[in-house]
């Protein structure tokens, strides 16, 4: 059986970190970087007005897709802010959520410009990687990060389903480990 796991949000929410731990926690699980996807295979439109590279999304959209075919079993996970924009069939989205002060600081500490912060706040506060995944994933959860216990809200056809307190790392590991729902 094969399982794939979509990680987004915002940038500077602390997806890259825990895609890592949970890909060492699932043991055999496989990690991909949608920038690292989209580098690979030279995925790109141009730049926006902060410099930083447009991704075509179709393109990357394709590429992880030869990935997961590819695969025959295991657990593949995914990681990248623009991953909650495609569709990757039978996946589950976990869309990561951070403290609007918090994400402020983080994109302060890698230089992001005031305008780029901004946005990225905006982004976070409206909830639109949430949103876009509810689109686009039969189901989604929304983790809170940083909080002792994060809360994690299952998010089925646009329908909240559930809300409860969770130990990050662990819960969400026997969150996958159970989920049939994405299996393929």
């Amino acid at each position: 059986m094969k399982k794939v796991i979509i990680l987004t949000g915002t940038p500077g929410v602390g997806k890259t970190t825990l895609a890592k731990k949970l890909s060492l926690r699932l043991r055999g699980a496989k990690f991909y970087d949608a920038n690292s996807i989209a580098k690979k295979h030279n995925l790109y439109l141009g730049k926006d007005k902060f410099g930083s590279k447009i991704v075509k999304l179709e393109g990357l959209e394709k590429e992880i897709g030869k990935i997961v075919k590819a695969q025959r079993s295991g657990i593949l996970i995914f990681e990248g802010h623009l991953l909650c924009e495609i569709k990757i069939k039978g996946a589950l989205a976990i869309v990561l959520r951070e403290h609007l002060e918090t994400l402020r600081k983080r994109l302060t500490q890698r230089g992001y410009p005031t305008e780029k912060i901004r946005d990225n706040i905006v982004s976070e506060a409206i909830d639109y990687c949430g949103f876009a995944a509810q689109k686009n994933y039969k189901l989604a959860y929304e983790l809170m990060g940083s909080s002792a216990l994060p809360k994690v809200i299952a998010v089925a056809k646009g329908k909240r389903v559930s809300a409860t307190q969770i130990n990050l790392l662990p819960e969400l590991v026997g969150i996958i480990k159970k989920e049939k729902k994405f299996a393929l």
